[in-house]
Order: C-alpha cells, then sequence, then structure tokens
C-alpha cells in the first residue's frame, strides 16, 4: 500500500525545517566567508564546493554535492538534490550535515598513498576528489566509515570504490594519476534540531566543538554510551559482545573477563542514573557470569573461560571487584560467601614474591601459564584490597600490600598500568604507609607526558589518572605523609587529565560520525576505537566509562585546581586561518585542463 500525499509531505517539512535551521546556524557563522574566501567569478575550477549529508539513521548517510560561486547558490543547489531524494524515498531525515571545502591540494596518487601509510589506522583526516568538478568526491567520513581505504595496503579500496560509484550511478574504474585531496569546515543539525560545528584541526577534526568540558556534556556521554551496554544485554543476561560499525559485523566470540568487568560499568550508570529499570539487567548480567564460576572445594572458587578451557587471574580478579561493587551500591551482602571463595583463590595463585601466577587449565586446575598479560597483578591486587573492604579478611590486605611491594620493587610504573593505580588507591584507604602513596604517586607523575602526548584515545589513561587524582585529594584532606609530593607536577597532571578527557571524546560516536556508518542507530553515542576499524566491544566502552564516571565524580574539586593551577589554557583546537592551498590548487587546475 502506498503512502498518501499528507504522509509524503510530512518527511518534506521535516527536511525543509532542518535545512532551515542548518542554514541559519551556517550563516551566523563568523568564519563563513573565510571558508568560502574572496574569488572573482568566471571558471568553474574556482567555486566553491558544499557537501550536504543526510539519514534517518537506517543507511550509511546519503551526501549531495554542488559547486558555486556563493554560499546561497551552492547551499539551495545541494538542498534541492536532496529534497528530491528525500521525497522519492520518503526519508524521515534524522540528521542534516554540510561540509564546505576549506583547504585543497593537488597531489599525486603515490603521494597520496604516502599519507595513508604514515597515518594510524582509520586516522587519515583528507577527503579526495578524482576530478576537478569534485562529482566523485568523498568526504573523509565517507573515505574511513565506508571502509574505502586499504590501510594493509596503504591504499584505496578500488572495489569498494567501484561499488559506492555504481551504487550512485557512477561509472568508476580506476585511480587517476592525480587526485585533489581537502579539508572541510562542517556544521550539522542532530534529531533535536539542535546545532553544532565541528572542528577542523587535524587532532578533532570532524566532530563537534567542544571548548571545555562541563557536568552536562559527562552526564550526557556518560549516560547515553551506559545505556548502549545496558540494552546491549540480552533476555539471557548475555552481551551483544561487539560491533565493527563501518561493516556491521557483530563479533560472534565472548570473554567471560570482559563481560564481567562491563557489568562494573553499568554499576556505575545506575549510581549515577538511579534509573531502577537497570537492577533486573544488571541481576541477569550476574546470573549468566555466575553460570561461569565453579568451586574447587567449598572455601575456593574461580571464573571459568570455557571455550579455552582455563582460569584467569584476571577473570576472578573483575569478578571480586564487580561483586564488591554490587553489594556496596545496593547495601547488601548477597555475594560474600562467592567473593570470600574466589578472593581465597586469587591468594592461592599469588607467589612468595607477592608477584602472582596468572593461568590455570580447567578441569584440572593445574598450572598453565606464569605470565598472559600485566594488567592481571594489578587486577589481582584492587580485588584483594575490594575483597577486605567487604570481608575484613586480613589475609586479603596483607596479600594486596605485598603485591604493591612487589611492583614498587620491580617498577610497575613503565607498564603506564591503570589497575595499579586502581589497586593503590584502594589499599590506601586502609594503609596510608608513605611507600604506597609515593608509589601511586610515581605512577601517574612518571608517565605524564606519555598520557598527555598520546595519538590516539587510549581509554585506561583517564581511569590511572582519576585513581591517581583520588589518591592525591586523600593525602592533601588527611595531611599524610608523602615525600614524592616534592616531585609530583600537579600542573602538569591537572593538565593532562584535561588533556585526556578532552581527546577521549574523539572516541565517542556522535551523530557526525555515526551516520557514515553501515547501521548508524546501532552504533551512536557510544565508544569507539577508532585504530581499530572504529571497533566497539564492551570492555572498551567499559573503561571509557569507568575514566568519565570518576571525571564528573571529582567534577567540581578538578574545577578549583583548573582555576588555580592552569596559567595558560590546555589547548583543544587550533585557530581557524584562512586557506592558504587554495590559490596553489586553482593555479595547477589553469594549468592543467
Amino acid at each position: 500500500m502506498g503512502r498518501t500525499k499528507s504522509t509524503q509531505s510530512e518527511y518534506l517539512s521535516l527536511f525543509t525545517e532542518k535545512k532551515a535551521i542548518l542554514r541559519e546556524f551556517v550563516r551566523k557563522d563568523p568564519f563563513l566567508e573565510e571558508i568560502l574566501g574572496d574569488y572573482k567569478p568566471g571558471t568553474l575550477f574556482m567555486d566553491n564546493v558544499i557537501f550536504l549529508s543526510l539519514t534517518d539513521g537506517t543507511f550509511r548517510a546519503k551526501v549531495f554535492i554542488a559547486c558555486g560561486r556563493d554560499f546561497d547558490e551552492i547551499f539551495e543547489t545541494a538542498a534541492n538534490l536532496a529534497e528530491s531524494y528525500v521525497e522519492q524515498n520518503k526519508i524521515k531525515v534524522l540528521w542534516l550535515k554540510a561540509d564546505f571545502i576549506n583547504s585543497c591540494t593537488i597531489k599525486s596518487y603515490r603521494s597520496f598513498c604516502d599519507d595513508i601509510k604514515s597515518s594510524r589506522e582509520f586516522y587519515l583526516k583528507q577527503g579526495i576528489a578524482f576530478d576537478t568538478g569534485f562529482s566523485t568526491a568523498l568526504l573523509e567520513a565517507q573515505l574511513n566509515c565506508g571502509g574505502m581505504i586499504n590501510y594493509k595496503k596503504d591504499e584505496l579500496n578500488l572495489p569498494a570504490l567501484r561499488e559506492y560509484y555504481s551504487e550512485n550511478g557512477i561509472s568508476f574504474m580506476n585511480i587517476p594519476k592525480d587526485i585533489i585531496s581537502f579539508t572541510t569546515a562542517g556544521y550539522i543539525c542532530d534529531e533535536d534540531n539542535s546545532t553544532h560545528k565541528l572542528y577542523i584541526d587535524d587532532e578533532n577534526y570532524g566532530r563537534r566543538i567542544c571548548s571545555k568540558l562541563t557536568a552536562q556534556q559527562l552526564h550526557y556521554i556518560i549516560e547515553k554510551s551506559s545505556h548502549f551496554l545496558s540494552n546491549a544485554i540480552d533476555e539471557n543476561g548475555r552481551f551483544d559482545y561487539g560491533i565493527n560499525p563501518v561493516n556491521g559485523y557483530h563479533f560472534e566470540s565472548y570473554n567471560i573477563l570482559r563481560h564481567t568487568g562491563t557489568i562494573w560499568s553499568i554499576l556505575m550508570q545506575y549510581e549515577t542514573t538511579r534509573d531502577k529499570k537497570l537492577i533486573p539487567k544488571i541481576d541477569k548480567a550476574i546470573e549468566y557470569m555466575m553460570q561461569s564460576v565453579e568451586y574447587y572445594d567449598k572455601n575456593h572458587a574461580y571464573l571459568i573461560e570455557r571455550k579455552a578451557s582455563e582460569i584467569k587471574l584476571g577473570g576472578n580478579a573483575v569478578a571480586v571487584i564487580t561483586l564488591c561493587t554490587y553489594m556496596n551500591v545496593f547495601k547488601t551482602d548477597k555475594y560474600i560467601s562467592q567473593v570470600e571463595a574466589l578472593a581465597n583463590s586469587i591468594l592461592g595463585m599469588q607467589e612468595k614474591d607477592g608477584s602472582f601466577y596468572h593461568v590455570l587449565s580447567y578441569p584440572d586446575f593445574s598450572r598453565k601459564e606464569k605470565d598472559r598479560i600485566v594488567y592481571y597483578d594489578g587486577e589481582a591486587a584492587f580485588a584483594l584490597a575490594k575483597a577486605y573492604s567487604m570481608t575484613k579478611n586480613e589475609s586479603c590486605l596483607k596479600a594486596a600490600k605485598k603485591a604493591l611491594d612487589y611492583f614498587e620493587s620491580n617498577d610497575y610504573t613503565r607498564f603506564c598500568d591503570h589497575w595499579i593505580a586502581y589497586a593503590v588507591n584502594e589499599v590506601t584507604i586502609y594503609d596510608s604507609s608513605e611507600k604506597y602513596l609515593n608509589f601511586g604517586l610515581k605512577n601517574a607523575n612518571k608517565n605524564l607526558s606519555k598520557m598527555y602526548n598520546q595519538d590516539t584515545t587510549f581509554h585506561t589513561f583517564l581511569e590511572l589518572l582519576m585513581a591517581a587524582f583520588s589518591l592525591y585529594q586523600r593525602i592533601n584532606e588527611k595531611h599524610l605523609t608523602a615525600s614524592y609530593l616534592n616531585k609530583f607536577n600537579l600542573e602538569s597532571f591537572i593538565k593532562t587529565i584535561y588533556k585526556r578527557a578532552h581527546y577521549m571524546l574523539n572516541g565517542f560516536l556522535y551523530p557526525e560520525i555515526a551516520m557514515y556508518m553501515k547501521n548508524p542507530l546501532e552504533v551512536v553515542n557510544t565508544f569507539c576505537v577508532r585504530h581499530d576499524s572504529y571497533r566497539i566491544r564492551i570492555d572498551d566502552v567499559q573503561h571509557y566509562i569507568g575514566g568519565y564516571y570518576n571525571f564528573l565524580k571529582n567534577f567540581d574539586k578538578l574545577e578549583e585546581y583548573y582555576e588555580k593551577l592552569i596559567s595558560t589554557p590546555v589547548t583543544y583546537k587550533k585557530e581557524f586561518t584562512a586557506d592558504s592551498e587554495r590559490a596553489s590548487f586553482v593555479n595547477w587546475i589553469l594549468k592543467n585542463i
């Protein structure tokens, strides 16, 4: 049955409203004139270029391109093309985005491939055009989110390009010898008709501008990404483990350790929102986890990774952390016996020197692998301290401190490990010995440069910083003795916290990025790992939330430090400068047409 004319007009009405809002927003941008330039009319190749992208959230954004001399001309041309598409396909536009070219460079395709080679996977921040009229132009987001760059071979993905252009009625056979590389200045009108200008600098390119983080913004990203996790729990308590948003593929593998840690994040969500609808989901997820807990005897239990027939130290540790957090949040002792049994097994995996044995075989519980991953050590120490907080078993606290002694004597600060930071912070609640306080401060201070300058979102860094901040606050508030304070760079510490918190937003799939994915609504407003095909996996989201949750928890205190200490602002973006390359682009065109 066909739609009525009145129903069809609703689609156009929705599009027209968003178009008007977006157009007015762009018009008011003081940099618009600088973006478009001041070029004399007379040649097509000196025209400005607009990309107008839209989707209803169920398909990868459709992009309409127009060239012209001024804003009104190109905006209306692109909008008319978009309107025809909306009417013919009955699209309820959810997101509408406009991009204007603000820099162009002519380069050989070989040079472009060199750019791919020198960039991290999925981090090339350039659009590309194969013709001077830009009829075959693709935005950076289209290239990366559409899988049109083969980062393994450092070249464009020709089959993907051919498929894309074929779907758009363009015959595309081969990549020309020379191409046009460009960047854009972008603007979006989102589902609520809110408008946002996007960054143009390389570091934050393509996402909405956030000059300074606010508590409201932090609430938004925590709530949205946490809902992604809670909505991923099925009726059996199992998570949808992960998605490759570029192709929409859902991961078939599973990891009970990561399942368990992700419950911890949803408990943080509940603490933040007090949304009672989360309680049955949390309970189901824990029930699913408990199906993998096996008792060796009445006093020792292990979390079993059944697919690998093994027991990971980290699995037991995260199970203890999660169950202790559950009992603390809901003021219950429901899982106290399970925590005792799981913690006893961690104690049994600790060596005489304070280190831990990492992996056992199942079902015979024999030793399999001494060292698997360094994170297990910090997880185990943190878990033992958490277990002590609930059970008051002195053996747990003694073992946790013994582990910290081992970490300090073997310089575990070199691992830049967030779990170590969690462990030190927890242990020093009960034992404020100076050696532990110094070790915790050193673990952050020695790694500040690494964390500040990290060029990927590396989500665990903010967790490390915030655990160290809690430790620093306790030292200050309780006037504890810590000689390492003389070496501790507080200003750099606070700057690094803000830098990581801001830069990590590049891992959040805002609508302006998600709209170019295979199934936008499935992946919008959650966190990803961009350099791994924008991978979305439950444990990745967990670590992002952990950092932001603790940032929000300490927001007011952090703001006090920021105002007192930061003499120069943290640089979040480069100031916009006029295009210096476009003139050379025009000259090249005039010489080669």
